[in-house]
């Protein structure tokens, strides 16, 4: 267990994503995009690319209802929920946490629309039995 410890112990609480020698010469290069290879910059812009690419899709018309998988909209509507919820519990409030709340808003929101929008597909495609008497 120690050695376990041990090893991940240079990991723990380090917010640098990227320490290698070719990401430090291009952080150097171009300080405009050093922000990046901060954990606490990165994490929320990785969880928006998961709202904006469906809301995307969305407005586009690009993905059509039959290739919305269920099951992967349903645990991102899920998990938008319930960090949500958690996200307002954070105290004190202040940008960071109402951002992080919105974020996961927006995931909920769009994943719960693609449910819907799978959902009235499948309906769609039912075929009524004609009752012959």
């Amino acid at each position: 267990m120690n050695a376990l410890r041990g090893l991940l112990n240079k990991y723990t609480g380090n917010q640098i994503v990227f320490s290698n020698k070719y990401a430090t010469t291009f952080f150097e290069k171009f300080p405009k995009l050093a922000f990046l290879n901060n954990v606490t910059n990165l994490a929320p812009m990785m969880k928006w690319s998961l709202s904006i690419v469906p809301i995307t899709q969305i407005l586009s018309g690009t993905k059509l209802p039959e290739n919305i998988d269920v099951y992967q909209a349903s645990s991102l509507c899920a998990t938008g929920s319930i960090w949500t919820y958690y996200a307002t519990l954070i105290s004190p409030q202040n940008t960071g946490t109402r951002m992080l709340a919105a974020c996961n808003a927006a995931m909920a929101a769009c994943h719960g629309y693609n449910i819907y929008r799978r959902t009235k597909w499948e309906k769609s495609q039912i075929i009524p039995i004609e009752n012959k008497n």
